[in-house]
């Protein structure tokens, strides 16, 4: 972040902030309702009675403000997953010599977006803990334990990858450093015909053509680590398609 101007900084902070908010307003209750259905009550309660009372003009037209801004952001909130990826332009991979993991080691990430397993999938944000690692035979797996003894996945291989982009998760007061790691997806509820065939390089899943991209996200607290699985991408992205 610090290549970035004051502005943006101070931006992509009340952007993580306000989606912190709404995530967990959401999600907090008293007395049998959310802390949001709390908020919105509040101010539509404000707004009438400033309507009926008659209150000064000013007070009417920032209650009524006040009502639009917080319908609209738990509707952008919403729909952006509560949290927003912002890209790294000036991110530069790993080079050639980085250390990379071995196969079946395993590293513990951040896991946000859609993982599933052969009858359902959710949308998931920074769950901990999750694991990254990639197999002798090259396919990456993702194991994410989104409630106690209860796991989501994801799979994906060098040929199913499309592309690795470095940059920022906002969510909270921070930005997290991430990676987003864009995959043909074959895995979930959509592809139960074929679940324990996920694409492997043959046979019925050949046809990349009819697979739908997928984006998901690994953040780190710890660079090394970042870049550690960036660089285990980035190899077996290119040794598979040097061999092609």
């Amino acid at each position: 972040m610090k290549n970035l101007s004051t502005t943006q900084q101070l931006y992509y902070q009340y952007i993580g902030r306000l989606y912190a908010f709404a995530y967990f307003s959401q999600r907090r209750t008293f007395l049998g309702a959310t802390h949001s259905g709390w908020l919105r009550f509040f101010v539509l309660t404000l707004l009438v009675a400033s309507l009926i009372l008659r209150w000064s003009w000013a007070i009417i037209i920032v209650a009524f403000l006040l009502w639009v801004y917080i319908g609209f952001v738990y509707r952008r909130a919403r729909k952006e997953g509560y949290n927003k990826f912002v890209v790294d332009e000036t991110a530069v991979p790993p080079p050639d010599t980085t250390q990379t993991l071995e196969p079946n080691e395993k590293v513990q990430v951040r896991a946000s977006g859609r993982y599933a397993v052969t009858d359902k999938s959710e949308t998931l944000l920074l769950i901990k803990p999750a694991h990254y690692w990639h197999v002798p035979l090259g396919d990456h797996i993702v194991m994410v334990e989104h409630r106690p003894k209860q796991f989501l996945y994801q799979f994906f291989n060098a040929r199913t990858l499309q592309k690795v982009e470095a940059g920022w998760i906002l969510f909270g007061k921070t930005p997290l450093s991430t990676l987003a790691i864009t995959f043909l997806e074959n895995w979930g509820p959509d592809h139960s015909n074929n679940a324990l065939m996920y694409y492997v390089g043959g046979g019925a899943d050949d046809d990349l053509s009819r697979l739908k991209p997928r984006t998901i996200y690994f953040s780190f607290d710890d660079p090394d680590a970042q870049n550690l699985v960036w660089a285990t991408l980035i190899k077996d992205a290119r040794d598979v398609r040097a061999s092609l």
